[in-house]
């Protein structure tokens, strides 16, 4: 019997992402209960080249096809799925398995798409738009009229917040490492920006950011005079109701003490590194830390996850979230896409296509 066969992006052993190669390997046979998509495009992600690198908490043991996100359309079905047909065009996610011609996923990791969203923009919309509306909707309860600070803004998530923030009546300041990267900041709704330095901030950098966040912020009150450590901390009514921090690093501190009374910071990733803040501001600000991680099936999984797609898709239909692709890399650059993320260079969302 001839076994059909599919190119697949292949990381055989933990490395840069230069390692990583094209191979032909046999397609998947859905189970009763799977779906298999035939891919037009695969979004990139940070999750993607922790994989990749070896670092993801996943525990993954190569070798493995990388990515998590995809776009395409059903394929073959499980004997047991009554929810999708052939043809049908969805969104999907997994664990591994999105950087090839056909992906695997359970009928839970897949979700129908609107006619007017392209194969692209379905790639690359679910994990950067969920994390986000999970982050400001369900954890910090993020009010219309309340301040929000975004940091990465021109990333794929940092411009899903923004979207978001702008949605439910925030007003929104976006912070990143360059001026493209804050020119897309404003162009998805950013009321205004700051521009941080893209190498780690020394002690005079983080006190020079925290006082243009805090200028930002609207603030017409000045930092107390009492200092908290090595900087001083937003009195008052000043400073973010909330922050949504996916950088991390040496930007963590100021952000955190720019935080207003009652504040809440939200730490959704770290690609300037783990930070290690003081508590001090959050106890004398009464603030509050939350760690962002949508990993519960209920959050994480498109299929049971109805009540926030419905309004995701709500807002793309109104025009309010719309990812920006800035780069489309052919299956065989998966590597120099990926590459993107670990210099910090990418600016929107990254996406693979399949021809």
């Amino acid at each position: 019997m001839t076994t059909t066969t599919m190119r697949a992006v292949v990381c055989r052993t933990f490395g840069p992402p230069g390692m990583l190669s094209v191979e032909q390997i046999p397609e998947p046979t859905p189970g009763r209960n799977d779906v298999v998509v035939r891919n037009h495009a695969a979004g990139i992600n940070f999750t993607d080249l922790l994989a990749v690198e070896g670092r993801s908490q996943l525990r993954r043991v190569p070798p493995i096809i990388p990515g998590t996100e995809v776009a395409g359309e059903i394929l073959r079905v499980g004997q047991d799925i009554s929810r999708f047909r052939i043809g049908q065009r969805v969104l999907g996610t997994c664990v591994h398995g999105a950087y090839a011609e056909q992906t695997l996923l359970a009928e839970d990791e897949v979700y129908p798409i609107p006619d007017d969203m392209d194969f692209q923009t379905a790639a690359s919309f679910y994990i950067a738009s969920t994390t986000s509306r999970y982050a400001l909707v369900e954890r910090a309860r993020l009010q219309s009229g309340e301040n929000l600070l975004v940091l990465g803004a021109g990333s794929g998530a940092g411009l899903a917040a923004i979207q978001i923030g702008k949605a439910l009546g925030s007003r929104v300041i976006g912070a990143a490492s360059s001026a493209e990267k804050l020119e897309l900041a404003l162009e998805h709704g950013a009321d205004g920006t700051v521009l941080y330095s893209r190498d780690p901030l020394d002690i005079v950098g983080q006190k020079r950011f925290y006082s243009e966040l805090l200028a930002a912020s609207g603030s017409a009150k000045k930092p107390s005079p009492v200092t908290l450590g090595k900087m001083s901390s937003v009195s008052g009514a000043a400073g973010f109701d909330v922050v949504y921090d996916a950088v991390g690093g040496t930007y963590t501190e100021p952000a955190l003490r720019s935080l207003a009374w009652e504040g809440r910071y939200l730490s959704v990733g770290f690609a300037a590194g783990v930070s290690t803040p003081s508590l001090g501001p959050l106890l004398f600000k009464n603030a509050v830390l939350m760690g962002i991680q949508p990993a519960s099936d209920s959050a994480r999984l498109p299929g049971r996850n109805a009540t926030a797609m419905e309004q995701m898709l709500g807002w793309f239909r109104d025009g309010l979230l719309r990812p920006k692709i800035t780069e489309v890399y052919p299956l065989e650059r998966a590597g120099a896409a990926l590459q993107q993320l670990k210099d910090r260079r990418a600016k929107g969302r990254i996406v693979l296509v399949m021809t």
